[in-house]
């Protein structure tokens, strides 16, 4: 054990070392001849093409510099005029170090499938995700077996507690991440799962997420995705333990009232987007109902904000669903843009001082809540 840490050790040294620049080439079979190339940066806010090229001989190479080691993704166009048909694009994301790194495709599967030499950091990033990966898709598996009881058999009991579960897992996958980010403040590495950690759905307080950032090497904070790192933490408005955002809105009735009027000292009140095409928000209603029922005279509300464009389908749908709980509409999504969200059904659980508790308080996590608050 202590010869491969070594290794490790000394693996990202070199990765972190200055050299001259970079050497990307790539083996790829002999039949994407001419298909084009493209190098994209992959560790921004906002990912983009750096270079291009095309297969020749059955090789594509990219050549540059990087002050610090940078996780790419290359994209293979099958079709030159198709860039969006996914089945045909190639791709695959690696760090590259300042160094001579070769990916050689393997297509003799089912996919074509990548393998990357001369990137020490690569290597130490595929050592990482052997850790990671199993307890990813332990989490995965429990997260499906929830889906099961939840939505195919109704065993609501069973729900409940598979969703703890798969609580008890994902925060064991945080932890194991935070515990890697702070042995490894110099590494490239570090960076990328500060920002999977700061992402919109993380479950973090403003300060934890400032420590990821504070815990890194004054280098990697000062490198291009330490900055875009940095700038993600400073634009975000919703986090655990921070306020909810008021919006002023538009109610059945066609009066205004603001998200405010509903979150009530003393009680905890669930801020649900959803809207009237979204199988899945129709789906969770009558779980809501049945929750709302038991849980709203120990002190729950609940408000849902529809991002219906039209007012015609809010009122047909609240008429079929009979929700008993605050209705409005936000249609031209500035709330829904407020909180940073992306899509429905999405779930924001604030406590009785007005202060964010949950981030994804949907199905069972309600529920598992709820008797935490109240049972």
């Amino acid at each position: 054990m202590k010869y491969i840490l070594f290794i490790v050790f000394i693996l990202s040294l070199v990765s972190c070392a200055k050299h001259d620049g970079y050497t990307l080439t790539g083996h790829v079979p002999e039949a994407w001849e001419g298909k084009p190339v493209f190098l994209a940066l992959d560790d921004t806010n906002q990912p983009h093409f750096i270079d291009s090229t095309k297969i020749s001989g059955g090789k594509f190479k990219f050549q540059g510099k990087f002050e610090v080691p940078r996780y790419c993704t290359i994209n293979i166009y099958l079709d030159p005029n198709d860039r969006q048909t996914r089945s045909k694009i190639i791709n695959f994301s690696l760090f590259i170090d300042s160094t001579a790194v070769e990916a050689t495709c393997d297509y003799s599967g089912k996919h074509p499938v990548f393998q990357i030499s001369g990137s020490g950091t690569q290597t130490e990033y595929q050592n990482y995700l052997s850790e990671i990966q199993p307890m990813e898709d332990d989490r995965s598996k429990t997260f499906y077996a929830y889906g099961e009881a939840y939505y195919s058999t109704k065993d609501l009991a069973k729900a409940l507690e598979l969703a703890k579960l798969v609580t008890e897992k994902r925060l064991a996958i945080r932890e194991a991440k935070m515990k890697y980010l702070k042995a490894h403040p110099e590494s490239a590495i570090s960076v990328k799962i500060a920002q999977e950690l700061s992402d919109r759905n993380s479950d973090l307080s403003l300060k934890e997420i400032e420590g990821l950032f504070t815990s890194l090497s004054p280098e990697m904070q000062n490198s291009e995705m330490g900055q875009a790192l940095r700038t993600t933490i400073q634009g975000r408005q919703v986090f655990i333990g921070g306020p909810f955002i008021d919006r002023e809105l538009t109610a059945p009735d066609g009066s205004k009232k603001k998200i405010s009027d509903f979150v009530k000292p003393g009680c905890t009140t669930l801020i649900e987007f959803w809207a009237s095409w979204c199988s899945p928000c129709r789906a969770e209603i009558p779980h809501m109902r049945n929750t709302y029922s038991k849980y709203h005279p120990k002190g729950l509300n609940i408000v849902s904000i529809s991002i219906d464009s039209e007012s015609k389908n809010w009122h047909q749908a609240m008429e079929e669903e009979k929700m008993p709980w605050g209705q409005l509409i936000d249609n031209t999504k500035a709330a829904f843009r407020a909180y940073n969200l992306t899509g429905v059904p999405s779930s924001i659980l604030v406590d009785d001082k007005g202060k964010i508790i949950n981030v994804n308080a949907r199905g069972g996590w309600l529920d598992a809540a709820m008797q935490e608050i109240y049972d």
